[in-house]
């Protein structure tokens, strides 16, 4: 049986490297970290071989910044990492060869990159100029991924308005189809999200808990741990302390078996309700592993969380460690944190019979709360306003 001849120099078509970057992104899309790294592997050989085409190439380098974004996340790997592979897709841009989707794509990974990075002005300029593109996206499931990510970087500024406009947008196509269970449930995950914010609990709490049942028929693991978390910080503002340590313990227990991003903010919260039931000894627990977990990532939001329950609780009377922090969410202009933190911490220097203090940081909330509803963070000098070019 004679042996079959390959042609080494024979290039591989584009368009079959294409479609298998085309595969790679639907892959990052729904966090499937090993197939992704699986089949960027496979591509990076591929493209050692493949016909030349420039866009191709654009693409790669577009993907490989989004693959470092879901890792980001979902592997807890530092923030600061991606700064090369952002420089480099930002020179790209700035030397005018991304065009069409190329350039969609820029804009929309931008967005999410400066959201990871807490810069919410800038996430949601990038967001608009991205939106003003979304007449090159022919695919509904990529819009109702757009819809998702401006839904989520809504709800983190409190505008609740524009997270639950974008949610269902996003919700009304995902329900479209069974295979995007995920993606329907982490919309679900902003709706309830945006009923906390409302001061609608046990609406909040009832779809969190009906997530919970959709995770654990998914079987993936850090989505099943968000629902544990969620649920858990819904019971801390119904005030049931015993449920909400019950949950974020679970999620924890999770989060820490793949060092999954959102093992610290469980931490956090899990120091806090402790704080709250006044059992300082466990909280404290929390709170050491918790503050070490954001230093090691040089998660500077958490870091800056973590002080003002060191400032509030574990310390004696270093409330400058607050004044830092509240520093920290002014610059990044997170004003939906600096309200809630500074009403509870009223609250408290008002139960510890610090009137002085107590009013400075309710003027603080009342602050914050104008700033919410006068929008400032989404008004300033922004490209492009929310809704152009008909993307209902």
């Amino acid at each position: 049986m004679q042996r079959i001849l390959l042609d080494e120099n024979r290039k591989i078509p584009y368009d079959l490297v294409t479609q298998k970057l085309n595969d790679w992104y639907t892959l990052i899309k729904n966090d499937q970290v090993e197939q992704a790294e699986h089949i960027r592997k496979e591509v990076e050989k591929e493209l050692v071989n493949m016909e030349e085409n420039q866009d191709a190439l654009l693409y790669y380098q577009l993907l490989e910044f989004r693959h470092e974004i879901m890792l980001s996340y979902m592997e807890s790997k530092r923030i600061d990492d991606l700064n090369s592979a952002y420089e480099t897709i930002k020179e790209m841009e700035e030397q005018g060869q991304l065009t069409g989707m190329l350039e969609y794509y820029y804009f929309f990974f931008t967005g999410m990159y400066e959201f990871r990075r807490k810069e919410l002005t800038t996430a949601i300029s990038a967001y608009r100029i991205a939106e003003t593109k979304l007449s090159e996206v022919e695919d509904e499931i990529e819009k109702a991924e757009f819809f998702f990510k401006v839904s989520y970087v809504y709800y983190y500024m409190k505008q609740t308005y524009f997270s639950m406009n974008y949610a269902s947008r996003a919700l009304k196509i995902f329900q479209k189809f069974d295979e995007y269970a995920v993606q329907t449930l982490r919309c679900q995950f902003i709706v309830a999200g945006n009923l906390i914010d409302s001061l609608e609990f046990e609406r909040a709490l009832q779809q969190f808990l009906n997530a919970l049942e959709i995770a654990e028929y998914t079987k993936i693991p850090h989505l099943i741990g968000m629902s544990h978390m969620n649920i858990g910080i819904c019971y801390e503002e119904l005030k049931d302390y015993n449920n909400a340590t019950i949950h974020l313990g679970l999620s924890i227990d999770i989060f820490e078996k793949s060092e999954h991003s959102f093992l610290t903010k469980a931490l956090f919260a899990m120091a806090h309700v402790y704080a709250k039931k006044h059992n300082f000894d466990i909280a404290y627990n929390y709170f050491i592993k918790g503050r070490s977990q954001a230093e090691n990532k040089n998660d500077k939001e958490y870091i800056a969380k973590f002080k003002i329950l060191e400032g509030l609780y574990f310390s004696n009377g270093e409330y400058e460690l607050i004044n830092e922090a509240f520093s920290y969410l002014a610059d990044r202009k997170m004003f939906a944190d600096m309200e809630n933190f500074a009403t509870e911490i009223g609250d408290y220097f008002y139960g510890e019979g610090e009137l002085e203090l107590s009013n400075k940081f309710y003027r603080m909330s009342i602050e914050a709360r104008r700033k919410i509803k006068r929008g400032e963070i989404i008004n300033e000098d922004q490209p492009n306003s929310i809704g152009s070019n008909g993307v209902e």
